[in-house]
């Protein structure tokens, strides 16, 4: 899984065979200031885009690119539906639902997995959300 490509607002540059331990790297260090956006991609197989950093929180997207388009977000179960928060990306702040707003730190571990295994898993504390499913013909 050494074959990502990367692009970071804070280096507006896409980068080619990335190894994932460095993509982490780079949401790690997501600060909602001069780092506010990560996207990375497999392949045509799939894009991965963690954006904020605002307070230490971010919001994490998973788009699958196969014979049918699904597009996910990442929703905490543990947090209580609070109306919106703001987070910063690219220079603007955009609003969305308090539960989409995942802690980094908690995030960290399960992001690892996905970059690994570049498979949606369970966890006990987050779900993944279907946002759109497209069928391509």
């Amino acid at each position: 899984m050494n074959d990502w490509r990367l692009f970071t607002d804070a280096a507006n540059e896409e980068r080619t065979k990335v190894a994932w331990h460095e993509v982490l790297r780079e949401i790690a260090s997501l600060d909602g200031q001069s780092k506010t956006l990560v996207h990375a991609a497999y392949e045509h197989y799939l894009d991965f885009v963690v954006s904020g950093g605002d307070n230490g929180y971010v919001l994490i997207q998973w788009k699958e690119n196969a014979n049918d388009q699904a597009h996910y977000v990442l929703t905490a179960s543990f947090l209580e539906e609070i109306g919106s928060v703001s987070l910063t990306t690219e220079g603007e702040q955009i609003h969305i639902p308090a539960e989409w707003a995942i802690p980094i730190e908690k995030a960290i571990p399960l992001i690892g997995d996905l970059l690994q295994s570049c498979e949606l898993k369970d966890n006990a504390f987050f779900q993944w959300v279907l946002l759109e499913k497209e069928t391509r013909q």
